[in-house]
Order: C-alpha cells, then structure tokens, then sequence
C-alpha cells in the first residue's frame, strides 16, 4: 500500500500518516519541496528569484533554481530525495534570494539578499504530530521581531514589520521659511526645534535598509536611506542653509537635479517608506523598490506643526508556504 509522509518545515510542512506499518520496507525515497509563494515583488529585468535550502552558516545544503514568476506568485515542485533534505539537517533555512537574471546558479554561493526564509523545525520522532497553527514563510522571519529602531519604550514587545508604526512632519527647517511646503521629515514635532523620534521600525537583516520618498505628481523624489529612526539619513542633497533635525527626511529647497519645479508644495502629495536592497545593483534605484512599509497621502491643508501618521502596509509583503511530501512505497 502506498504512504504519504509530509515532513513539517516552518515553512509549513503539513505531515500527514495513515496505518504505517513498522515492518514495511521502503523502496523509494524520491520526494518533492512545493512552494506556493504570494505577493512577490515586481522586480525589474535584470534580476530573478531562487530557491534554496542554506544552513545557519550560510551554507548552500541544496539549490533549487530561479523561480517562474506568473504575476506577483508563484505555485512549483521541485525534486529533493530525503537524503538530499536529511544532509545536515540540523540549523536549516528554506529561503528565496534575489539573483542576477544572466547569473549562472552555482551549488555552493548565492547572493546573500534573501527575500524569504525561515528556519525549518522538524522532529522525525513527532512525525505522526500535526502542529497546531504552522507558519509559512515571510520576509524577514526570524529577523523582524528581535529588535527595533528609535527609542520607543512603550512597549515590552519590540515590533515586527506587522506592529512597526510612524509619523512625520512636513515643514522646511532648513530653509528660510520653515513654514513652507517644501520639506518632510520622519518625526515628532513638538515645538520649533525640539523634535521627538517619529518611528518605531524592526532592525532590518543584513542586505536591507529603510529609504523615505515623497511622490509629487507622478514622480518619486527620495529623502534618504537609513538605518536608524534617529539621526540624519544618508542623503541631503537638497536642504537649505539652516541646521538640520537629527532625523531622516529632505527638505526640497535646491539641486534640481529631480527634474522638478521648485519651490516644492508637498501638499495632496504621496510619503512613503520602502525596504529596500542594500548596495546590490540592477535595479531601478529611481522608485521604491516594491517593499512598501509605511505609507500616506499628505493632507492638501497640511499644518507645519503638525505630525500625521504614516499607515502600516505589511500586508502587501510576501509570504507563503513549502511543503515536502515523499512518497513511500
């Protein structure tokens, strides 16, 4: 009589037994890892995603390939005999990295920019055991609730991409008239230059970081990439003359070298803040890479004293299943 086994990975391994025999031997051991994968980012041409079994050295145990992606999913069987997915089985990760389309996939390196993973938890002696309430795969897990950005006590629990929170301010401290339309800045305001932190953000895992972006009619202009929630981000290309708040953010007074008209007004306008990939090249580094966190449209009556929440968008972020069956015989 045939027999199905599902091995449990964290990444949602079902396993399922019925009536197996003790004396029943087996002679085939070929089996397959099944991912079903859903909010995939639309990344540019020039790179893929793969597949691939790591263990917690960042070791390659077993590649699978580049994924077939079909609109923003993807649904795929790939072979794996149980001895490939028992060598060393101990400390293993399921994950899918971003690749260089014309890359050629070796057995032993990726590129380290992994997209989704998580770890796999099996016991082969609790086999007959359906766990209650399995996790699939997500970007991020295993990372995103250990620590947080900024220095919001307020809670024991640090966030996760699910729980991370923000606000900000628009107003133009740099330049003469802080009062003007042509800034925005991810804080608190409590009074002229006194300002509190304004996100409450997970540390992100190595490869990623944080990069703010005001969208003004159809064009995407960007704050800066940062780490940290508190302290100047990486860019200020166009700020005026006057000190700057220790926080990420941009005011938009001069360098046109966006392609648009200044003075800027922000007002009815799109904030944004991405997770984007860091120091990794082929992609279009003129928009948000497609990992959307937090988000808002500005108020077209905004105050300059005023800070206004950003709203959460996890729930656009990728995550899924992989599931391994063999077939016993």
């Amino acid at each position: 009589m045939k027999k199905l086994l599902f091995f449990l990975f964290p990444i949602m391994l079902f396993f399922s037994c019925t009536d197996v025999k003790t004396t029943e031997t087996v002679q085939s051991l070929d089996g397959t890892l099944t991912f079903n994968l859903i909010n995939l980012p639309a990344l540019d041409d020039s790179l893929v995603l793969a597949a691939w079994i790591l263990d917690d050295a960042g070791k390659v145990v077993h590649k699978f390939g580049k994924l077939s992606i079909s609109g923003n999913s993807f649904t795929g069987s790939f072979p794996l005999t149980l001895n490939a997915y028992q060598q060393n089985t101990k400390n293993q990760f399921v994950c899918i990295s971003i690749e260089r389309r014309d890359s050629t996939l070796n057995d032993t390196t990726t590129s380290n920019l992994f997209l989704m993973l998580s770890k796999i938890r099996t016991n082969s002696s609790e086999l007959n055991v359906v766990p209650k309430n399995p996790v699939g795969i997500t970007f991020g897990s295993d990372f995103d609730d250990q620590k947080y950005l900024g220095t919001d006590t307020s809670s024991a629990v640090p966030p996760s991409f699910k729980t991370a929170k923000g606000s900000y301010t628009v107003f133009t401290p740099t330049g003469a008239n802080a009062n003007s339309n042509s800034g925005i800045w991810f804080l608190n305001y409590v009074s002229a230059g006194v300002y509190g932190t304004g996100l409450r953000l997970p540390e992100l895992p190595t490869g990623w970081t944080y990069k703010g972006w005001v969208k003004v009619n159809g064009k995407y202009l960007p704050t800066g990439e940062f780490k940290l929630a508190a302290g100047n981000d990486a860019q200020n290309l166009y700020v005026g003359t006057n000190p700057m708040p220790t926080f990420p953010g941009e005011d938009f007074l001069q360098n046109d070298t966006l392609g648009v008209a200044y003075p800027i007004d922000l007002a009815g306008q799109e904030v944004m803040i991405s997770v984007e990939p860091n120091g990794f090249n082929g992609y279009n580094k003129s928009k948000p890479f497609p990992l959307l966190l937090l988000k808002a449209v500005i108020p077209t009556s905004v105050s300059n004293t005023t800070s206004l929440s950003l709203q959460n968008n996890y729930s656009s972020f990728p995550t899924g299943t992989a599931v391994y069956k063999i077939n016993i015989y």
